[in-house]
This record gives C-alpha cells, sequence and structure tokens, in this order.
C-alpha cells in the first residue's frame, strides 16, 4: 500500500518520539485515512510477532476494522466478541469495543490503538493511566478539554483544508437558510461532546413546522437528490422529518442508537443502493460511518466544535464522480462556529481533569433499562427489544419514541407553539419598549417582564433581551393592557369617589340628627 505524504510524515514523528513517550495522540482529519495509518501501525507489531490491541467506540467498527487490516495482510486477527465468529484470544491482533473491554480487562499486549480518543470512557481512561503498556490514540477532533491529562505526545501533520486543497478530501458549498432563534435555550453536558445545548429544547424549536418545511423545500431545491444524512436533535423530531419527506415521496429512514443491528444493515444497504435517499440520524453516523455521502442536513444546533465538525465530515470524502458536497445548515452553527477546516488547534488542552469529569457524566447517563410498551397492541415488551413479538409492530423512530406517532407530532407541535411563541413576545415586548424609550417616554426596562406574566403567568426566566419590531397581535395586547389599567383606575377613582360622596352624606346625615 502506498502511503499519502502526509500520512508518511506522522508515521515518521511516531518513530522519532516512540521511546520519548509512552502515550501518543494521532490527529488526521475525517477521510485523512486514520485506518490506513493504524493498519500500517498494526502491520509492524504483526510483522514482529508482537501483540496488539484495537479498540473501537462501537460494534459497528469492529468488521470495518478487519476488512481494512486483512485488504494489508494481517490474517491472524481475533475479536473481543462473545457472539463473534472470530472470537480467539490466541491470535497476535485482537479487535474489541471499549464496552467489551471495560467487562472483560484488557489483558497483555505491547501496544494498545485508541480509535476515535476523543471518546470519554472512565474504564479506558483509567486504563490508560495505570498501565505501562505504550498506547496510541486516534482522533479528526481533539478539542475536548482532558486530552492533554491522557496524551502526552501530540501528532499533527495536516489540516483539512490541505486536504481539500490536494484533493483527499472533497470540497463543500455551505448553505445556511434557517437561523433559529435560540436566545434562553439551556446549556446541558454529555459524555461525549461536553456543553451544549438541552436537546428538548432544541427539538422543539427545529420541529417547528416553518423550519421543518424550510428543511424540505431548501433539500428539494439545492439536494439535487443526493444520499443524505440529516442530524437531528431527538427522536421525536427525527420522526417528525421523515414523515414530512415521505409526505413529499421522498424515501428516509430514521436511525438512532437502538437501533437493531439487522436493521442497521437494513437502512445502510438500501442507502448505498440509493433506494433510501436520507437517514434521520440521532446521535449516530456521526464517527466512523465510510458510506458515500454527498449532502448532510445539519438540523442539530450545537456549540460543540467537535460534533460540528465531525458530523459534516460524513460528507468529505472522495467518491467516483463526486464533485463536491451540499451542507444545508438549518442550525445557525456555521455561523456560530465557523466552517470546519477553520477550526484548527496545535496543542491539546488539558483544562479539565479527565477522570472526574467522565465519572461525574457516567452517574448522570445510566441506561435506561426499564421495559416498553408495543405502541400498536400495547403488550409490554422487554427491555431492548425493537420488533414486537405479538403483533410484530416495528416502530420507525426506534426504542426510545415508541409512541403513537399522532401523539408524537401533536407533542411537538405543542411544545414549538408554546416555546416558540412565548420568546417571540418577549422578544417583541423588547422591541415595545425600546420604541417608548427612543421616543423620550420614561419607562421601566421591568414593564417587560410584567406584561409577559400577565399574560403567561408566569416570569420570563432565561430571555435574553432581543428586540424585535412589534407585531400586530402584540401591539394589540399591549393596547388592551393599557386600556384594561386605564379602566381599572377609572373603576378604582369611581369607587373612591362614591365611598367618598357616601360618608360625607352620612356625616351630614348625623350633625343633622345632632
Amino acid at each position: 500500500m502506498i502511503l499519502r505524504p502526509y500520512q508518511t510524515n506522522i508515521l515518521n514523528q511516531l518513530r522519532r518520539d516512540w521511546k520519548q513517550y509512552r502515550t501518543h495522540l494521532i490527529q488526521a482529519p475525517t477521510g485523512a485515512g486514520k485506518t490506513v495509518i493504524a493498519g500500517t501501525i498494526t502491520k509492524g507489531f504483526y510483522d514482529k510477532g508482537l501483540r496488539l490491541l484495537f479498540t473501537v467506540p462501537r460494534t459497528a467498527l469492529i468488521n470495518q476494522t478487519i476488512k481494512s487490516f486483512k485488504a494489508m495482510g494481517i490474517d491472524k486477527i481475533g475479536v473481543m466478541q462473545a457472539d463473534h465468529e472470530m472470537t480467539d484470544d490466541d491470535m497476535p491482533i485482537q479487535v474489541g469495543t471499549i464496552q467489551t473491554l471495560a467487562r472483560r480487562g484488557y489483558g497483555e499486549f505491547d501496544c494498545v490503538i485508541v480509535d476515535e480518543a476523543h471518546l470519554r470512557n472512565i474504564k479506558l481512561l483509567e486504563f490508560i493511566r495505570d498501565t505501562d503498556i505504550k498506547v496510541i490514540g486516534l482522533t479528526a477532533t481533539p478539542y475536548t478539554n482532558w486530552l492533554g491529562h491522557i496524551y502526552e505526545n501530540f501528532i499533527k501533520q495536516v489540516t483539512m483544508k490541505q486536504l481539500m486543497d490536494d484533493g483527499f478530501l472533497t470540497q463543500y458549498e455551505f448553505y445556511a437558510p434557517t437561523k433559529p432563534d435560540l436566545s434562553g435555550v439551556k446549556t446541558t453536558h454529555s459524555m461525549q461532546y461536553g456543553s451544549d445545548y438541552a436537546e428538548n429544547e432544541i427539538a422543539a424549536i427545529m420541529g417547528d413546522a416553518k423550519i421543518a418545511g424550510d428543511i424540505i423545500e431548501t433539500w428539494l431545491k439545492l439536494g439535487e437528490g443526493r444520499p443524505t444524512i440529516a442530524f437531528c436533535c431527538n427522536v421525536l423530531h427525527a420522526n417528525f422529518l421523515t414523515l414530512e419527506f415521505r409526505k413529499v415521496g421522498i424515501n428516509a429512514e430514521v436511525m438512532v442508537g437502538s437501533t437493531p443491528k439487522e436493521e442497521r444493515q437494513r437502512i445502510f444497504k438500501g442507502f448505498e443502493d440509493g433506494i433510501i435517499q436520507i437517514i434521520c440520524s440521532v446521535d449516530v453516523l456521526v464517527e466512523g460511518f465510510d458510506s458515500d455521502v454527498r449532502c448532510v442536513i445539519y438540523a442539530k444546533p450545537t456549540k460543540s466544535e467537535m460534533r460540528w465538525v465531525q458530523s459534516i465530515g460524513r460528507a468529505m470524502r472522495t467518491a467516483k464522480g463526486k464533485l463536491n458536497a451540499i451542507i444545508l445548515d438549518h442550525s445557525g452553527t456555521v455561523i456560530r462556529l465557523g466552517q470546519p477546516h477553520e477550526i484548527e488547534y496545535n496543542e491539546l488542552f488539558s483544562d479539565k481533569d479527565a477522570f472526574k469529569v467522565a465519572q461525574d457524566q457516567r452517574k448522570k447517563e445510566l441506561p435506561d433499562k426499564t421495559d416498553k410498551e408495543c405502541s400498536s397492541c400495547h403488550y409490554i415488551k422487554p427491555a431492548g427489544q425493537y420488533i414486537c413479538e405479538k403483533c410484530g409492530f416495528k416502530p420507525i423512530f426506534g426504542q426510545d419514541g415508541e409512541v403513537d406517532e399522532t401523539i408524537n407530532l401533536a407533542s411537538i407541535n405543542k411544545i414549538n407553539k408554546d416555546k416558540v411563541s412565548k420568546r417571540k413576545f418577549y422578544n417583541e415586548l423588547c422591541g415595545v419598549w425600546q420604541e417608548k424609550i427612543n421616543a423620550g417616554k420614561t419607562t421601566k426596562k421591568g414593564w417587560i417582564a410584567y406584561t409577559y406574566k400577565a399574560r403567561f403567568g408566569s416570569w420570563p426566566d432565561g430571555f435574553k433581551f432581543r428586540p424585535e419590531e412589534p407585531s400586530a397581535e402584540t401591539m394589540n395586547y399591549v393596547k388592551h393592557l393599557i386600556v384594561k389599567n386605564i379602566k381599572q383606575k377609572e373603576k378604582a377613582k369611581a369607587s373612591k369617589e362614591k365611598t367618598g360622596k357616601e360618608g360625607i352624606a352620612k356625616l351630614r346625615e348625623m350633625l343633622d340628627k345632632k
């Protein structure tokens, strides 16, 4: 196999620094051939009769790795997975998932290679910390703020822009037709991607009928019928978009973390054969998906540079007849974070303790092991069962979203209506207040919050001051309140005057009696 110049440079730096450091992290952009680099390293250990362990974050990547290694002449491979046909602990090269290894232990090896090293797993991090074995991490996005605590040597020889200019990655065209208002959206923390927007809140915003309509319309206009991944906020959002695409005759499918292996393989084959045009993804296919993707619909607002670069990278691999990739950003992320090739760092971050962060997050992300109700026949299925054994019903949107479709869409629409209308009303109140100030009136800013509370019965917690031109509806409501307040004051005044007159009349009556 002929290595590309930057791949050779990466391997040369690794050889140069091998004795100086125990842990090494190699950065190479998505599509740069990290598997080839890893295969070359593995072949070197294999030829010397040494033992090497290659870890992957998901079982779906095991067979993909084996295929690449065999193409390089590595045939003595064992898989550390109980039900795999290639399970053989005596083989010098072992491939396994981090999750399996965390349960079994890592065994005796001369080197461990960690694929997608930016993903946190507390057991793996503890192993790297406590072992004397050489460790090599591979990643396209070393942006997490703890990697510098784990890896001593950072190896970076090429950027995404250089690969695009040299033709090793495809060029892309960005379109940003939708810029949703994310003011007031809360921030949460995940094990994989760190701080990011709360998924239920952005799902409520992105599931708005107008935004969904823009997504469909834009893809029909600019997507050119290309094989597409749509990155969605959550299961309900993915289901909603899938149904909307199907309404206009586009064959779309949903894939989530709980989608069974057989169902995934069916979707992958349909996608590669051109039968399925769009996969609506929820936190899958962000890494390690190597099919020919030529368009990305990005419908999940994010603060995470790592999530952003990894997702767009799915469309940047070169392929026969592929001139470019089309990126349709409906989340406003390209405005916030910039285009992926602009995000580059030349050193690792180490401002967070990786072990404490991973331990704290793990407590929050325990898997849901509860039984599920079949939304068709209401049979209670065991946890993890996808297809109902009683009636054969198969939900299109995955285990986590097994609720009647009508209820799902009604829930989405209700959340959207409430959240979006409240934020818009608040912003327009800010516009009314600003107009009053510009006109020289002395109105306290607290008027905005009190007016909001008068309509919704709660304070506008979390909303930021973002004035918008008030609509006729908002102006009518403000006028209604003004008239209401005037009438209340007039009524109070009349009542006071009446009380006063009655008091005077009684006083005169008392005086007359005396």
